[in-house]
């Protein structure tokens, strides 16, 4: 028994240090980020964050609180880069979009916005985040299912009914044309943001010595063609074609 108490203090300092040595979790990560921003060590948020990250719990709380250390850092181009992120996942938070329209409007970046045929046509894409279209979609595909299958068993055949199944049925095509819309645009066409500082040469042809066709404002949204031994070919909102460094864009 005595021996057994004497070893009892050996065991917690065993625990203990095991404890300290376990990695923090990626909820303890991002308080110990907000605390380092509070404190102004902008630089050491930035690193905690990005460890949240890449741990696979991404959220537009985490991405927007990475970009405000990057603004903070003066990394205008990083800062871009995640509120653009944030903005997929939480895209009508009215103060991801006032510092997101700040720091486009200091570094002079073209944001790209939808064309005006593209809002109409499809008006749900740029207001909702992708989850929360495939979502209502499901849901509403589920009332207009239930909307028709009523219609046919009940024997009287209300019109009102009928009315509701159209209406459900539209507003599925709505939804899922926004859904449809906002993929192709966030996933298969590649977007990406000039992360590099101050203004990026566009050139020709993907070489040092290539003629320069234009230049990229940091921050500038962009989308991504080819890449080439360490060049990446993109394209700007007027559909001007270029090829720039490749660590000087990063994809969303």
């Amino acid at each position: 028994m005595r021996s057994f108490l004497l070893l009892l203090p050996l065991l917690w300092a065993v625990v203990a240090q095991a404890a300290d040595s376990a990695p923090a979790s990626p909820q303890t990560t991002f308080f110990h980020a907000n605390a380092l921003y509070q404190d102004g060590q902008y630089a050491a948020a930035a690193r905690q964050y990005e460890q949240v990250l890449q741990s696979g719990l991404e959220s537009g709380n985490v991405d927007f609180n990475l970009g405000n250390a990057y603004f903070k850092m003066g990394a205008k181009g990083k800062a871009i880069l995640s509120y653009e992120r944030a903005r997929r996942l939480v895209p009508n938070d009215p103060d991801l979009r006032a510092n997101l329209e700040y720091a486009q409007s200091l570094t002079g970046a073209d944001g790209c916005p939808p064309a005006f045929w593209t809002r109409l046509a499809f008006p749900l894409a740029h207001r909702m985040a992708s989850r929360d279209l495939v979502w209502t979609a499901s849901a509403l595909y589920t009332l207009f299912l239930l909307s028709i299958a009523a219609y046919r068993l009940w024997l009287r055949r209300p019109r009102w009914l009928l009315y509701t199944a159209g209406a459900l049925g539209v507003l599925v095509l709505i939804v899922t044309a926004s859904s449809a819309q906002q993929l192709l645009t966030e996933q298969w066409q590649r977007p990406a943001v000039m992360t590099a500082s101050g203004d990026t040469a566009a050139r020709f042809e993907p070489a040092e010595n290539g003629t320069l066709h234009f230049t990229l404002k940091e921050g500038s949204l962009v989308r991504v063609l080819e890449a080439r031994a360490g060049w990446v070919q993109v394209v700007r909102c007027d559909g001007r074609r270029g090829w720039v460094e490749q660590q000087a864009v990063e994809e969303l």
